[in-house]
């Protein structure tokens, strides 16, 4: 018991105190923390007791692996599970996997993640615009956004188009992939967080070239 009470004596301290409930929320929800806006103090107590028992909190009573990862040099924490399992969060509305659409954007920003490696890291509606319609795959990405290619498109349909970006991107940012700065502008910022995708999905990026551009976002 003794070594129990060791073990998890971050428990006890006045920094788990304030964010431990917080952090602990926002891990199963499958966020991933980092240093940034309003995630900071929870990235200082997972900085301060990642080895010092947290790790071991997760693995011992959730069957979890509490992930300290890197992004260019950018440290993130999130909750991931073992291999071949699901741990105690397998349990129905506990686990959520993302849909083909959404794996699909995911992986286009993270592609412009990697592309602006010496740039600020925000985007905004005019820039996405350009990205869908003059990139290499635009034939592909204006299927995925639009449902069919042609050479125009009409304010109704450029105007729907943006609000299921938007609801998209709202998402990424419950996750920690992004943060909006101005949502009517459609104005974001990609964190270090997004490296994830190329964990998860490295299957589907090896082969993104073959995609089956078939998916309408919702």
């Amino acid at each position: 018991m003794e070594n129990d009470y060791t073990q998890y004596g971050f428990l006890t301290s006045e920094l788990a105190k304030k964010h431990f409930a917080d952090t602990d929320f926002a891990l199963k929800q499958g966020r991933h923390i980092q240093g940034y806006g309003s995630d900071q103090k929870l990235f200082v107590f997972l900085e301060e007791f990642y080895d010092r028992g947290l790790k071991d909190y997760y693995d011992d009573f959730f069957k979890l692996n509490l992930v300290r990862d890197t992004s260019d040099r950018n440290v993130f924490y999130y909750l991931d599970f073992y291999e071949g399992t699901r741990g105690k969060l397998s349990k129905e509305n506990r686990y959520k996997e993302l849909e083909n659409d959404k794996i699909l954007f995911a992986i286009l920003l993270l592609n412009l993640y990697k592309e602006k490696f010496f740039e600020e890291k925000q985007l905004k509606w005019t820039d996405m615009e350009h990205i869908f319609k003059e990139s290499e795959h635009k034939h592909d990405w204006l299927r995925l956004l639009y449902g069919k290619h042609k050479k125009n498109y009409s304010v109704g349909e450029e105007s729907q188009v943006k609000a299921k970006v938007l609801k998209i991107l709202r998402v990424f940012e419950r996750l920690g992939w992004v943060n909006i700065m101005d949502a009517e502008e459609v104005h974001f910022e990609i964190l270090p967080a997004i490296e994830r995708i190329s964990r998860l999905y490295a299957d589907v990026i090896e082969n993104v070239d073959d995609l089956d551009a078939t998916f309408e976002l919702f």
